[in-house]
């Protein structure tokens, strides 16, 4: 039986609309074109970020089903983790994390970034020494069990499911209705692509919506494209079916760049370093090493490269991110 998209149970977990402006300098030093910045790092879960409009239907299904542990895993420096955890203490249940080391290769000595985030939430962090591409399925389910042996009822977050692409079908209606109101037409948003959730509901937002706003995708590098490409594929016709929709995608809906990984996920990037210090000098916005520097160093490469023409515009989408950067500081320098 289909539903509506508002028939479907939801946790507001976030603060909404976030906003959205322009980054005059910023455009100015590129020659155009007109850039708009989409600041879902302050949506205001622990931080923020893009996550917390995902997770909030996620948890309406786990407390429908009545669980009191939510399992999840990541990097050691998730955001995706932090905003679980944010959210299930909220909610009066348990996070426990399976984090891999990924891009830092040995278990941390100290707390910081996400993790110390996590640890202050009093999440049970199980940290396992693998890249991020590793299955931690076995390890998931384990702590899950032994949860379940003390009377508990654990719900398993594997990936990302369809019901949380609604989230970002959600934040397309809301950027549009924005754009209206400040008389821009949206030609382009561009976005960190990993999970495949945010850009599936970007663009089934926009199909709901018969609009031609291209989304572009900045590979984080998690995985390979190809293995995102059909992730969002798969999510997108999930969602449709949810809601009883016939969506006919073209080969073209869903760009997934995959020329800006420099190095892998999280990989220390001088280029994506350089570019969180020219945006925070022009504009004062802070991006992070791991996702959203990546994505705005595609931006800024695209634009050079004359990808976009002067008169349109394209809207960066700040998926947060930010406890991370302290994690990098080193890459920085000293005073």
């Amino acid at each position: 039986m289909s539903m509506k998209l508002e028939e479907i149970p939801r946790i507001r977990l976030g603060f909404y609309p976030t906003p959205l402006h322009e980054l005059p300098r910023l455009s100015r030093m590129l020659g155009g074109p007109r850039i708009f910045i989409k600041r879902d790092d302050l949506t205001g879960l622990a931080f923020g970020g893009n996550k917390t409009r995902i997770i909030e239907y996620i948890f309406a299904d786990a407390k429908n089903v009545g669980a009191d542990v939510i399992v999840a895993s990541c990097g050691v420096q998730s955001n995706w983790a932090r905003q679980i955890t944010a959210a299930a203490k909220i909610l009066g249940m348990k996070p426990v994390l399976i984090l891999r080391t990924a891009q830092f290769g040995e278990k941390p000595k100290e707390y910081d970034g996400n993790l110390l985030l996590d640890k202050l939430m009093g999440a049970d962090v199980r940290i396992v020494k693998a890249p991020i591409s590793a299955d931690v399925s076995k390890e998931m389910a384990e702590v899950a069990n032994e949860y379940a042996a003390k009377g508990h009822r654990p719900y398993i977050l594997y990936s990302e499911p369809p019901i949380g692409v609604f989230g970002y079908v959600n934040c397309a209606y809301e950027l549009v209705q924005q754009a209206m109101e400040q008389g821009i037409k949206i030609d382009y948003i561009v976005h960190a692509s990993s999970g495949g959730a945010t850009q599936a509901g970007l663009i089934l937002g926009m199909k709901m919506q018969g609009l031609k706003t291209r989304i572009i995708g900045i590979s984080a590098a998690s995985r390979p494209k190809p293995v995102l490409v059909n992730d969002i594929k798969r999510l997108i016709d999930g969602a449709a079916k949810i809601l009883g929709l016939d969506i006919n995608l073209s080969d073209g809906d869903v760009f997934v760049s995959d020329d800006y990984e420099l190095g892998g996920y999280g990989a220390p990037s001088n280029d994506v370093f350089n570019t969180i210090r020219t945006v925070a000098e022009l504009e004062g916005i802070i991006l992070d090493p791991v996702y959203t520097g990546k994505a705005m160093t595609g931006l800024i490469d695209l634009i050079k490269k004359g990808y976009f023409s002067r008169d349109e515009a394209v809207v960066f989408l700040h998926t947060g991110g930010l406890p991370a950067l302290f994690a990098y500081r080193g890459f920085f320098g000293s005073p």
